[in-house]
């Protein structure tokens, strides 16, 4: 009984000593952990080509990888493709897959994988570009040859530049060179995507867990969501069969869908999730709590007027009101979260390793502050317009964008000069965005935010929004086209500030504010990247210490 009793007690000190070794392994390399991410709402689809949901973007990337990925710099080096060559003229760029990447779904069976292979790519950007697919992401690749016809319905889709002359082989022809071509490889939409798999699914792609297959660094074990119950989340596993699984250091995922932006604040704020992705200052829920912040100015927020408003389609009153703005008197008033802008392209936009703005200033782009000519456009436009319908303006504002305080400043100052008040509505992000929808709305605060890194990407959400802004300029556009297609990035810092004044110039949208967007994570976490511009979270490489 005592060599019995001995025999255990070592074994339960063995054991003892193997479970506190491998907790301090994991102390002090931080992998292993499962990582809780808490999402304001539900990410709806999870199908690369289609989706532009928010709460899609930081989950996709960690399940899905392409023929590039961003680095720690922001800068697109090789994912699944092993190597790549460009031609001298810039149109041919040929890739050469790695022979070790494998799709991995709820059921796959991990001795018996299938392999990632470069017919995969070539369905994914067919899909793409198929008007009948109606992806949001089209217009973005019609640099690839036949795209544009492929898009306006009048070639077939393998007709499109994008081929694969053998199983590890894909070649992108392109109508004419395209400088950020591999940055374009880097986003959640340009993934590979299994023919036959997507063909079995009949039509509810990305929808469910049974629905999805992955080749990332994780695959997707579980899609729990009702939208009249709590509890609901995605849970993700680290995936044995990614070509860089050594790399990868937590054990798994858990998103967190929770309902409202507020309610994933406090999720975090109460410890039941590592990382947050934010527009508002954490200053409204940390309440001190240590935290790593990392911040953003990737938003441009300015005045647009409804274009079916009579009275607001006058130029003379949208150049009253520009000149009649303060943006000195603003910059006493706003908290940290937001500074006063002159400009439309924000701060976060880089130019030659710098931020934009440093390489071209925004104080002179925007009508200065001007009494003077303020009162003489109002008087032009008041000799046109029945000015009393002004009092019954009100400028609508989301309740999650701004603090009232400086809005309030600036319809003060528009009473002095004109002497008429345009008042403030404050209303929640929903109805905000149900009624700009609906054109119910005269004056509305407005958040532009561009979906990737560059000023032609800035300028663009512009051009695509000319409806709602009731944007016609010639101008613009000219110079907008030609700075998509310059060849030398320091020709862009002049053109970009052409096209900026150029749009400034319509009073279409008047800046007012560059607002942050925020990165939070708990103390003891590192190594974890975000693209703020598109809300993309990776986390492969993320680590806990406590």
């Amino acid at each position: 009984m005592r060599k019995y009793l001995r025999l255990m007690a070592v074994l339960l000190l063995c054991g003892l000593l193997s479970l506190l070794t491998g907790c301090f392994g994991r102390e002090q390399t931080g992998e292993g952990y499962l990582f809780t991410i808490a999402l304001p709402g539900s990410p709806e689809c999870l199908d690369p080509q289609f989706t532009e949901n928010a709460n899609a973007a930081a989950i996709l990337p960690n399940m899905l990888e392409g023929l590039m990925r961003l680095d720690e710099n922001g800068e697109p080096v090789p994912a699944e493709a092993e190597e790549y060559t460009i031609s001298e003229d810039g149109l041919r760029y040929m890739f050469t897959l790695r022979q070790d990447c494998y799709w991995h779904g709820k059921d796959t069976d991990e001795d018996r994988p299938e392999r990632v292979t470069s017919r995969d790519y070539v369905f994914a950007f067919q899909r793409l570009l198929d008007p009948a697919m109606r992806s949001p992401y089209a217009e973005d690749y019609s640099c690839i040859k036949n795209a544009v016809p492929i898009m306006a319905g009048i070639a077939r889709p393998e007709t499109l530049g994008v081929t694969a002359p053998d199983g590890n082989t894909v070649i992108f022809e392109l109508e004419a060179p395209e400088p950020d071509f591999l940055l374009l490889l880097t986003r959640n939409c340009a993934v590979p995507c299994n023919e036959a798999f997507f063909e079995s699914t009949k039509g509810r792609y990305g929808l469910d867990e049974n629905t999805v297959l992955c080749n990332g660094a994780f695959y997707l074990t579980k899609w729990n969501y009702d939208r009249y119950s709590t509890g609901n989340f995605i849970t993700m596993r680290k995936n044995a069969l990614y070509y860089d699984k050594e790399a990868v250091a937590p054990s798994s995922l858990q998103f967190d869908i929770l309902s409202s932006r507020s309610e994933a604040e406090t999720a975090f704020a109460e410890g039941n999730a590592d990382v947050l992705l934010t527009d508002t200052s954490p200053d409204y829920f940390l309440h001190g709590k240590n935290c790593t912040i990392q911040t953003n100015g990737v938003r441009t927020m300015g005045l647009i007027f409804n274009p079916d408003n009579t009275l607001l389609q006058n130029t003379d009153l949208r150049q009253a009101l520009a000149y009649g703005i303060d943006r000195a008197a603003l910059a006493e008033i706003v908290s940290g979260d937001v500074t006063p802008a002159y400009g439309a392209i924000p701060p976060a936009v880089t130019l030659l390793g710098r931020s934009y703005r440093e390489l071209y200033a925004d104080e002179p782009l925007s009508l200065p502050y001007d009494p003077t000519k303020a009162t003489e456009c109002f008087c032009d436009a008041a000799a046109v317009l029945r000015l009393g319908a002004m009092n019954t303006m009100q400028i609508m504002i989301p309740s999650n964008l701004v603090d009232t305080d400086a809005m309030l400043a600036v319809c003060q100052r528009w009473q002095d000069l004109f002497g008429y008040y345009i008042g403030i509505e404050t209303v929640s992000p929903e109805e905000y965005d149900r009624r700009i929808a609906g054109g119910e709305y005269s004056i509305a605060l407005y958040s532009f935010q561009p979906e990737q890194d560059g000023c032609y990407e800035a300028l663009k959400g512009f051009a695509d929004k000319s409806e709602l802004l009731g944007l016609e300029s010639e101008t613009f556009t000219s110079l907008l086209n030609e700075l998509d297609t310059v060849q030398q990035l320091s020709d862009t810092v002049e053109l970009s500030g052409q096209a900026e004044q150029a749009l400034l110039d319509t009073c279409c949208f008047i800046p007012l504010f560059y607002k942050n967007t925020y990165l939070v994570y708990t103390a003891d976490n590192t190594d974890i990247l975000c693209d703020p511009f598109s809300g993309t979270l990776y986390l492969r490489e993320a680590k806990h210490f406590t």
